[in-house]
């Protein structure tokens, strides 16, 4: 078994791959306080609970947590006996980036990237990806990471939406029944959900006239589905994109390297 982990700043996304298949998924809320026998505890109850082997091959690792990156860098070293494969710009993945700072560009967005590319490696695609951040990764059918904008993520944006005034309640992020809403809460969910959907879009449509040309877009994210008939752009769903992309840069990595 290959053990995929994409550490994120709200969650923590594990995948499970046995003969190159995802068979199973844990996702738990990110906590730099745990050690790495916590994790291991876990990840381990975990197995057990799902009856799955404990039998570990290797462990692949997406982190935008540097604080947690040496602490699952143990847990690699301790139930698969090696270091993990990290995910960075300067793992060579066959991937250009040109963009200034590409050490600063997110393991996440680089997953979903080659996961992108890899499906459509004919087309230029842009990924968004709604997490804590969101993001939009543009890279061209030459694979050729030309960077994207980032923005806030739904979640925050609606919470602060809530700390920030005196009078408007936390809602539940679900599409609204109309744009315009009747209460209260309805037009704050369609604020929320149709403004996001109206930036998708617009940031899509930058995009194409910057490069002169048309892009595919792909949403990503643990609450990609809240843009599902909202955004008219986003052509394909996949919450798992980036811990696919995750495995996928691996088994890259190894079939080049051994």
């Amino acid at each position: 078994m290959v053990i995929a982990i994409d550490i994120g700043n709200t969650n923590i996304m594990f995948g499970f791959f046995v003969d190159g298949e995802l068979i199973d998924t844990l996702r738990i809320a990110t906590d730099s306080g745990r050690t790495s026998d916590e994790y291991r505890l876990m990840l381990l109850q975990f197995l057990d609970f799902e009856n799955l082997s404990h039998e570990i091959e290797d462990f692949t690792i997406s982190s935008v947590v540097p604080s947690l990156t040496p602490v699952f860098r143990a847990v690699s070293k301790k139930l698969a006996g090696r270091e993990p494969i990290l995910v960075g710009a300067d793992l060579p993945i066959g991937i250009t980036f040109a963009v200034d700072e590409p050490q600063h560009v997110g393991a996440d967005r680089i997953c979903d990237i080659f996961q992108a590319h890899k499906l459509f490696p004919d087309e230029n695609v842009v990924v968004v990806d709604f997490g804590t951040a969101t993001t939009f990764s543009v890279i061209t059918k030459n694979g050729i990471f030309l960077g994207g904008p980032i923005t806030i993520g739904i979640l925050p944006a609606s919470t602060e939406l809530f700390r920030r005034t005196a009078q408007l309640p936390r809602i539940e992020l679900v599409k609204p029944k109309s744009a315009i809403g009747k209460n209260t809460v309805e037009e704050m969910q369609s604020g929320v959900i149709y403004g996001f959907g109206g930036l998708v879009d617009r940031l899509i449509e930058h995009i194409e006239e910057e490069i002169k040309e048309g892009v595919k877009v792909i949403g990503t994210g643990g609450i990609s589905h809240l843009m599902e008939g909202v955004s008219k752009r986003i052509e394909m769903f996949d919450k798992l994109l980036t811990i696919k992309g995750l495995f996928s840069i691996y088994e890259f990595v190894k079939g080049n390297t051994y």
